[in-house]
């Protein structure tokens, strides 16, 4: 089988580089889309065991979480990836750029709403020695969010053990190979292209059903925003319970939750939904890409659910739909071909609409990362996930974790306020549970 040509090749001494995939040519669009903020990067973290943690001690992981996936240390360019092999003293200026300790008594949750900068490296570390808590900062572009899972295990993991990584050299080894490298897919096949086509021009030719946004105030900076649902314990059994009765997942119901509140929060009567959904495809691949040692990156496939939804429609009836959507992308024998010819093809979409002034839709997008515990491992305290948005699309976040469902909206506050993504949450969890048949709560 001839060789890939997105593969890593050394061009000097120490010296690797590597071009994007097309999913990953498309997150580097979409990540400096906007002129004011770096969006889509991702922010995975949580809280430590109470042993005492020396900052060294966060170090010396640091350096051994780098030896495993190289991958946080690459320079991102216009076309790809850099990466170089470190001496001793580029391996202590990396680790003394890219650790940050605070101790302002921000938690990690607020601090990560404020990091992204417009030179946000590829990855950061964020250690908040007072409260037992640490998160990784990461680009988009090198990693998806089970992916930021998995590596926050890993860390956790090197801090448990205390390995110091003394020698770097071999480390080029370990580099990420792109998902269309793994499965040989880089070039799409006519059939695959054409049906990229009929996906994306379905896709886009209906008018999406849009959030009611506040008026924008060009004066006013870009600024993230986070809300989060937390169910109990009894509650997320019960949706657990609701969801494999009536032959749908979690994921799928939320989606459909999401569209109704979507719609109702519009002020319309009927409308279609139009969202993303990333499908990881992990336990599709071979090894070593479908274990927790090199399952870190964007191994995924995107799927775009889209249905019309109205104000009497069944959530169970919108989930089912979602469902099929969802299994067609994750297991049609050319998901890869199709998916990677599909990112020039709303490039280009995104480019004309702003060029002729239309403005994209204000919708949620519903995206599983499934129960953290089948990724972390490690003895930890409570997990939190995020991501940064600079336009008006927001993004829901719905994972499990110490056995309790999470709704985690993230959104920006030049389009949505807080009352209005409060609005949004409440109207969500209330589709979700009266959808299902449950007694319908409060927010927590």
């Amino acid at each position: 089988m001839k060789e890939s040509r997105i593969h890593w090749k050394e061009i000097s001494p120490g010296k690797w580089t590597r071009d994007f995939d097309p999913i990953e040519k498309t997150l580097n669009f979409l990540t400096l889309a906007s002129p004011v903020m770096m969006q889509f990067t991702i922010a995975a973290g949580g809280f430590l065991p109470d042993d005492e943690l020396s900052v060294e001690k966060v170090k010396d992981a640091w350096v051994a979480l780098r030896y495993a996936h190289p991958i946080l240390a690459c320079k991102i360019t216009g076309t790809g990836f850099e990466y170089q092999v470190p001496t001793d003293d580029e391996l202590q200026k990396w680790v003394e750029e890219t650790i940050i300790v605070d101790n302002s008594g921000k938690t990690g949750q607020d601090l990560a709403l404020l990091a992204i900068g417009p030179k946000t490296e590829a990855a950061e570390l964020y250690f908040l020695p007072d409260r037992h808590e640490v998160f990784i900062l990461l680009r988009h572009e090198i990693i998806d969010g089970i992916g930021s899972v998995i590596l926050f295990n890993n860390l956790l993991r090197a801090l448990h053990e205390g390995r110091k990584i003394t020698k770097f050299g071999d480390e080029p080894a370990l580099l990420n190979p792109s998902l269309t490298e793994i499965l040989h897919a880089e070039d799409p096949s006519p059939d695959a292209t054409n049906q990229a086509h009929q996906i994306a021009e379905s896709y886009m030719a209906q008018r999406a059903i849009s959030l009611k946004m506040k008026p924008i105030d060009p004066d006013m900076p870009s600024q993230l925003g986070r809300l989060e649902h937390e169910f109990s314990e009894s509650e997320t059994s019960a949706i657990v319970k609701a969801c494999k009765d009536s032959g749908i997942t979690v994921t799928t119901a939320s989606t459909a939750a999401v569209a109704q509140a979507v719609l109702e929060h519009a002020g319309e009567e009927s409308g279609h939904y139009c969202g993303v959904g990333n499908i990881s495809i992990r336990d599709l691949l071979p090894a070593p890409y479908n274990g927790m040692d090199r399952g870190v990156g964007n191994l995924l496939t995107t799927s775009f659910p889209h249905f019309p939804v109205t104000t009497s429609s069944r959530l169970v009836e919108l989930a089912e739909q979602t469902k099929k959507t969802y299994n067609w992308w994750k297991y049609k024998k050319d998901n890869v071909e199709c998916a990677s010819a599909m990112p020039n093809i709303m490039e280009d979409a995104f480019v004309n609409a702003i060029a002729n002034g239309i403005e994209p839709p204000a919708t949620v997008a519903a995206i599983g990362l499934g129960i953290v515990e089948r990724y972390i491992t490690e003895p930890m305290g409570d997990f939190w996930f995020n991501l940064s948005l600079s336009g008006s699309t927001c993004a829901m976040y719905v994972y499990t974790a110490k056995s309790r469902l999470r709704f985690v909206l993230c959104y920006n506050s030049t389009f949505h306020d807080e009352e209005s993504m409060n609005l949004c949450m409440h109207l969500a969890v209330r589709f979700l549970n009266e959808g299902l048949g449950l007694k319908v709560v409060g927010n927590h």
